[in-house]
């Protein structure tokens, strides 16, 4: 469990006691507040007459994402004076723990097994060799700060912890899955944003929270796994994409994915939790 900073003594506001009563209540109506305020402000703006409009409206957008993290900061230093948020080295033995089963584990359920499910086609006629080639993972600067970098403090490295410390690891994914889905529900008005309707992006989104959490506690909440494994799932379409490409779809493609990421995710992150809680007893 990460380390969690105690609250100040004597609260000399009425605003600093709220913050050290509710922190968590605090982090998600910041998070809320900043990331809609700046994606709303997006629709006010004039778009499309120069590039210097188009660079400010990408800085808008990326500085939304950043709303967990700068929530996170503002919580922290409210309530504890400390700009501690997230845990970055939990020693080699757990990041190696937390991204071996992450990676292994996001690849079945967000790639291999979520692609086969897609496509009236047996594995063996997937594309296996296209994950040798570099140009399918799609990497580039928005593989990082288009959500892992700017999110991850603030969700796996601040909330996650204390949503688990109170409610346990399963409710507080159940918790947090939606309230993480749900901060997403501006982007659903920019074109060409996702493929998935707001209900099928709660069903992933719950998968893979299932996925983050139980990689998170086999690290010990090292943050950098989180924010490698949350890059991973950005790069996932893609690797899904190459696997089956010219391959023919079932109907109701998003729908078929979401469900088996959902089923999938829920089903290896409780295995990873249980493994987690089973290594803990042993030791």
């Amino acid at each position: 469990m990460a380390d969690l900073a105690e609250p100040l003594i004597a609260p000399r506001s009425r605003i600093v006691r709220f913050v050290q009563a509710r922190p968590l209540t605090t982090f998600f109506l910041l998070t809320y507040l900043w990331s809609w305020t700046l994606w709303g402000s997006l629709e006010i703006l004039p778009q499309g007459l120069n590039a210097n409009i188009d660079n400010l409206l990408s800085v808008i957008f990326i500085a939304g994402i950043c709303g967990p993290t700068v929530a996170a900061l503002v919580t922290s230093w409210i309530a504890y004076r400390s700009f501690r948020i997230a845990r970055v080295w939990t020693g080699w033995r757990n990041l190696i723990i937390g991204l071996a089963f992450g990676l292994a584990a996001f690849f079945l359920c967000t790639v291999a097994l979520s692609a086969r499910a897609v496509i009236n086609a047996p594995f063996s006629a997937m594309h296996w060799s296209a994950l040798l080639h570099w140009s399918t993972y799609a990497i580039n600067y928005s593989t990082l700060i288009g959500g892992p970098l700017n999110e991850e403090p603030g969700w796996r490295g601040f909330a996650l912890p204390r949503l688990q410390q109170r409610y346990g690891p399963v409710r507080a994914t159940l918790i947090l899955a939606p309230l993480w889905a749900g901060w997403h529900l501006p982007m659903f008005l920019m074109p060409n944003w996702i493929s998935a309707n707001p209900w099928q992006f709660l069903l992933i989104v719950t998968g893979i929270a299932f996925l983050m959490t139980a990689a998170a506690n086999l690290s010990k909440f090292n943050v950098l796994v989180a924010i490698v494994l949350h890059a991973f799932f950005n790069t996932s379409s893609a690797m899904s994409n190459a696997l089956t490409a010219g391959l023919p779809n079932r109907v109701n493609v998003m729908t078929i994915y979401s469900i088996c990421v959902l089923v999938c995710g829920t089903t290896v992150g409780l295995t990873g939790l249980a493994w987690h809680r089973k290594s803990k007893v042993a030791s």
